[in-house]
């Protein structure tokens, strides 16, 4: 029940910060993770506490409320690069009450099937936390992606370099000239359901010649594999995708790199600036291409 509670009220969380109903940067208020802490622990208390005294039915519901409580005020804090790491670990947790109830009804499917779920979604959550070089525990209980003050947004968005734009005829002509293109896809191509447009880009490159992959970061989008499906569904070949740890060395020699909405997993910032909500995350290293187009 406990289980079951959290990852409801979690879920419908996560539900509205992905529709945009909620705000999708964290929501963060003083002492936070010593309430959340807390709650848990009285929840696990009370826990106790019904298996000794059977009879006293008021705490269960008790008991009850505070689980959809706590799923609330785990989620609520959780915003950027973290969303897709915290629907897998929901999704681990819908497994696992999934077991627990396999247990009650004495039912072995079930079991077994909450189990495959629970256990799943528990390493890609690990996964992806690895991918991010951020512990699970930073991840519920950091407010990753919380917003910094104006002071610190304004030095942030100081010029770091050199930005030239260009028409769209010294596009194609840049593109003729060249032998190798990465195309680094990201969310903001998920809202413009673009991914169809840049397929059929990276067909007419193809038809020319030119060598096209595309670098996907683990994170890229909204949920766990966002950007595989989107590519799937416009009949990108699998292929022509490649994971960060592999693309990343291949930057320096790609003569385009073109990024369609993924500024997040392409920002140096996450390399050098502490004081940046993507610090420490690894980035797709799009900086070291000859042209990087946006």
């Amino acid at each position: 029940m406990i289980v079951g509670a959290l990852t409801f009220t979690g879920s419908l969380i996560a539900a509205a910060k992905l529709q945009e109903w909620l705000p999708g940067r964290p929501t963060t208020y003083k002492g936070q993770n010593i309430i959340t802490i807390g709650l848990l622990t009285s929840v696990t208390v009370i826990a106790v506490f019904l298996v000794v005294q059977q009879t006293a039915s008021p705490f269960f519901y008790l008991m009850l409320a505070m689980s959809f409580v706590f799923g609330l005020l785990l989620v609520i804090p959780i915003g950027a690069a973290d969303m897709p790491t915290v629907i897998a670990l929901l999704n681990s947790y819908g497994g696992l009450a999934d077991a627990a109830m396999g247990f009650v009804l004495m039912n072995k499917i079930q079991i077994i099937t909450g189990s495959l779920d629970g256990t799943s979604g528990f390493l890609l959550a690990l996964l992806m936390c690895r991918a991010m070089n951020r512990s699970a525990w930073n991840v519920l209980f950091g407010a990753f992606g919380q917003v910094a003050s104006e002071d610190e947004a304004a030095k942030a968005a100081e010029a770091k370099g050199t930005v030239r734009s260009i028409s769209a005829e010294e596009s194609l002509a840049l593109f003729e000239t060249a032998q190798s293109v990465i195309i680094v896809p990201g969310y903001g191509m998920a809202v413009a359901k673009a991914q169809y447009a840049v397929a059929e880009l990276a067909g007419i490159l193809k038809e020319s010649g030119i060598n096209v992959r595309y670098a996907i970061h683990p994170v890229a989008g909204r949920m766990p594999g966002h950007m595989n499906v989107l590519l799937a569904e416009a009949n990108v070949p699998y292929d022509q995708l490649v994971e960060m740890e592999e693309i990343n060395p291949e930057f320096s020699q790609a003569d385009i790199v073109l990024v369609v909405g993924a500024n997040d997993v392409t920002n140096p910032a996450a390399k050098n600036d502490k004081k940046s909500p993507l610090y420490g995350m690894p980035i797709l290293e799009v900086e070291r291409a000859n042209s990087s187009a946006r």
